[in-house]
């Protein structure tokens, strides 16, 4: 995985250096100043967040299932695991269409950025809805392809219905972040990628305390649907703005 990366790296500083008209890595030219570090850690700050929030969301989402035997934990990782496939593709998506949605607003390009966004949001909904749809009406086939045990079967199909509907919400919640970003809202980019992970604590621990291995599982798509929700409220008020 490390010297994956570095090959990644390696080659696309090759690609500017000989592309490029504009950009250059020369080290003479490298200037650490406020007017540059400050936007870059006032957007990249929400993703160091996201990711670490990830972690934490991992961890205790595991932690709080091994209470209930292997066959839970079992049931609920595969669950995440197929969930993170539409996942992953809707983050290309939503990943992809920024420097779109920047270009368009640092340009003053009102139709182009409404049109990006228009059709990144078609897209994420159908790539959500195909894998939701699919995932929802054959659930006990995919769980069987990871697994035979019946008690893991009778989990992972609720949880998959419940990791299925926590992944559309955290599609549209990735590509408000990321029109958030475009247009250099930092504050609402940084309050959507805290709230996950402030968000997804305290409602598994409630959630197994009142309702136990069902609010464990459950609870992520409660946090998505609640973020996704923080997210329109956000854009809503900001949308005039930009």
């Amino acid at each position: 995985m490390g010297l994956s990366n570095v090959i990644v790296i390696a080659y696309f500083a090759s690609w500017l250096q000989r592309n490029s008209e504009h950009v250059s890595l020369a080290p003479r030219l490298f200037r650490i100043s406020l007017s540059i570090v400050k936007p870059v850690f006032g957007v990249g700050i929400g993703e160091l967040l996201n990711a670490g929030f990830l972690i934490v969301t991992a961890l205790a989402l595991n932690n709080l299932a091994t209470a209930y035997g292997d066959s839970a934990l079992a049931a609920i990782g595969v669950a995440v695991r197929i969930a993170q496939v539409p996942e992953f593709l809707v983050m290309g998506i939503t990943l992809g269409v920024l420097p779109l949605l920047a270009y368009a607003y640092g340009k003053d390009d009102r139709a182009r950025l409404s049109s990006a966004l228009r059709a990144a949001a078609i897209a994420v909904g159908g790539v959500t809805a195909l894998f939701a749809a699919l995932g929802i009406a054959f659930p006990e086939p995919i769980i069987a392809a990871f697994s035979s045990d019946r008690s893991v079967l009778a989990i992972g199909v609720v949880a998959l219905v419940a990791q299925l509907v926590a992944m559309i919400a955290n599609g549209f919640t990735g590509l408000l972040t990321s029109s958030f970003q475009a247009c250099g809202r930092a504050l609402p980019a940084i309050i959507m990628s805290m709230a996950q992970g402030v968000l997804f604590i305290p409602v598994v621990i409630l959630g197994n305390l009142w309702f136990g291995l069902p609010g464990i599982v459950w609870a992520l798509t409660v946090t998505e649907v609640t973020v996704l929700l923080v997210g329109l409220v956000l854009w809503a008020v900001a949308r005039r703005k930009v």
